[in-house]
C-alpha cells in the first residue's frame, strides 16, 4: 500500500528470507502498475525541479539515484539504500506542511529569505500623451460680425501679450463707436444744462418741475452714455482708444466729414490676450466670421497636460495628489508632477480610467500629443510586503508562498498572498506575509509541487 510505497521509496532494503529455514523464500510482494506510475511521477517531478535550480550537470551527481530509484520501483528490483529527496508519505496524518531536512534544502539547491517591510512607494508605469491646459487656452474670436483685412500670425508662432493678431473691418463696430459719441454728447449737454441751472434754483428762478427733470435727464443720458461705454469695453477697445473718440466733441469747433477717419472707426486689430504660442489658425484674409467664430487659439506652454490610462482593477490605488514622474523617450528628459483630475467613468472598450496631471514647461520644448510613460507613485500603506518574485508559486490558479515555521525550521507552510504589485524581480503583497516572517525563493516550485502530490495521493483530488 501507500505506506509500503513510502518506505521503498526512502530507501529501505528489501527483507530477506529467515537464515536455515527449510522452506523456500517467498517472492517479493508485486506492487501494482498504478502505484508504480504514482512513484514515478513524484520521482520526475523532483529531478524536473533540480533541473530547474540545479542544472544539468547538478542534475548527475543529485538525481542519478532517482531516475536508478523509480527504475527499480516500477520493474520490482530492490532499491538501494540512499538519503531521502522527499518528505515521508504519511498520509493519515498529513499536517498540510512540507518537510524538508537541512540534508535536502541542501540537495535541492533551496534558499530561504526573509520578508521585507515595504518602506518605497508602489510605481505604476502608465502609457500617456500630453495635451494642452484646456483651462488655460485663449481662443481668439470676433465679438461682432467683420470681414478680415489682414491675418498678420501664423500657427506655431510665439506671441507675447498685445501682439497684434489680424484687423477687422465691420459695420457694426462703427456703428457702435457713432452710437458712442452720440450718447456722450447727451449726456454732455445734459450736465452742463444742470450745472447752469443749479445757482437759478437757489434764486428760485426755475421752477422745482422744470430742476427736477433737468436732472432725470442728465442721469438718463449718463447711464446710456456708461452703457454704450462698457458695449465698446467687450468689444475689445480699452478706455484710451474710447477718450480718443470723444476727445473733440466738446469743442465748438464744427466737425467736418473725414473718410479716412470714418473707415478707420470701422477698423480694429485684434491682439493676443496671452503670452503663448498659436496652437491654431482658423483665420482666413478676406473672409467674414461672426461671435461664433474660434479664428486663434493660443496656449501658454508654460505647462502642459498629461492623460494617462490606468486599469480598472488598479482604481482604487488612485487619489488626488499623488506623485508621478513624466518620463520623455525621444528627448530623455523626466519631469515631477502631480495628479489633479481622475475621469468619473470607464473606458468600455480598453476598461481603463483617465487620470490627468499637470507637468511644468519652463523651456517650451515639449509640445502637445507627444508619447509620454508615466510612473505613478503610490505611497507604501501598513501591512504590505516585499518578496523575491520566485518566492512566488501558483497552486491551482492562486498565488502562495512557503513560510518556515519558526518553532521548526524543516517543516514549511503554504500561504495564499494577495497581490498588489508584481515586477521582474519583486512582489509587493497586501496579505498573506509578514515582515519578519522566512520564505522560500529557489525551491518554492519543489514545493509546490510536492504539496500539490501530497494533496492528490491523500484524496484523490488536486490539493485545495
Amino acid at each position: 500500500g501507500a505506506r509500503h510505497s513510502a518506505n521503498v521509496l526512502v530507501g529501505e532494503a528489501a527483507p530477506k528470507a529467515p537464515t536455515g529455514s527449510h522452506q523456500a523464500p517467498k517472492p517479493p510482494k508485486k506492487h501494482s502498475l498504478v502505484g508504480r506510475l504514482v512513484e514515478l511521477a513524484l520521482f520526475v517531478a523532483a529531478v524536473g525541479a533540480l533541473v530547474y535550480f540545479r542544472g544539468v550537470p547538478k542534475l548527475k551527481e543529485d538525481g542519478e539515484h532517482l531516475f536508478e530509484l523509480a527504475k527499480e520501483q516500477v520493474v520490482g528490483k530492490p532499491a538501494p539504500v540512499v538519503e531521502k529527496v522527499i518528505p515521508s508519505l504519511d498520509f493519515k496524518a498529513w499536517d498540510k506542511l512540507i518537510t524538508m531536512s537541512a540534508k535536502q534544502r541542501e540537495t535541492t539547491g533551496m534558499n530561504i529569505v526573509e520578508v521585507q517591510a515595504l518602506t518605497e512607494p508602489i510605481r505604476l508605469e502608465l502609457n500617456g500623451t500630453t495635451d494642452y491646459d484646456q483651462n488655460s487656452l485663449a481662443k481668439v474670436r470676433p465679438l461682432f460680425d467683420a470681414r478680415v483685412q489682414l491675418v498678420l500670425r501664423s500657427t506655431g508662432q510665439f506671441v507675447k501679450k498685445g501682439d497684434p493678431l489680424f484687423e477687422l473691418f465691420s459695420i457694426d463696430l462703427l456703428a457702435a463707436k457713432n452710437d458712442c459719441r452720440t450718447k456722450y454728447v447727451q449726456w454732455d449737454h445734459d450736465l452742463k444744462l444742470l450745472e447752469s441751472r443749479r445757482p437759478l434754483v437757489e434764486k428760485g428762478a426755475v421752477t422745482q418741475v422744470a430742476w427736477a427733470e433737468t436732472q432725470n435727464a442728465e442721469k438718463k443720458s449718463r447711464v446710456d452714455y456708461i452703457q454704450i461705454r462698457e458695449k465698446l469695453l467687450v468689444f475689445g477697445l480699452t478706455n484710451v482708444e474710447i477718450d480718443s473718440l470723444i476727445a473733440k466733441l466738446g469743442d465748438s469747433t464744427p466737425v467736418q466729414f473725414n473718410e479716412e477717419e470714418s473707415r478707420s472707426l470701422a477698423r480694429m486689430t485684434i491682439k493676443s490676450p496671452i503670452d503663448g504660442v498659436i496652437v491654431e489658425r482658423n483665420v482666413v484674409q478676406g473672409n467674414s466670421y461672426d461671435a461664433n467664430d474660434i479664428l486663434m487659439v493660443i496656449s501658454p506652454l508654460d505647462h502642459l497636460w498629461v492623460w494617462a490610462n490606468i486599469f480598472e482593477k488598479d482604481q482604487t490605488k488612485l487619489k488626488l495628489g499623488l506623485k508621478v514622474v513624466a518620463k520623455f523617450p525621444y528627448l530623455n528628459q523626466t519631469i515631477h508632477g502631480e495628479v489633479e483630475s481622475i475621469d468619473n467613468r470607464v473606458d468600455v472598450v480598453t476598461r481603463s480610467l483617465r487620470l490627468r496631471a499637470s507637468i511644468p514647461n519652463p523651456t517650451k520644448t515639449l509640445k502637445a500629443d507627444m508619447l509620454v510613460r508615466v510612473e505613478l507613485e503610490i505611497p507604501a500603506v501598513p501591512g504590505q510586503t516585499s518578496i523575491p518574485r520566485n518566492a512566488l508559486a501558483a497552486i491551482n490558479g492562486e498565488n502562495c508562498v512557503f513560510v518556515q515555521k519558526p518553532d521548526n525550521p524543516d517543516k514549511f507552510e503554504r500561504r495564499l498572498v494577495q497581490i498588489d504589485q508584481e515586477t521582474v524581480d519583486r512582489v509587493i503583497c497586501r496579505s498573506g506575509v509578514k515582515a519578519g516572517e522566512k520564505v522560500v525563493t529557489n525551491g518554492s516550485l519543489i514545493l509546490a509541487q510536492l504539496y500539490d502530490d501530497l494533496g492528490t495521493l491523500e484524496t484523490g483530488m488536486p490539493s485545495q
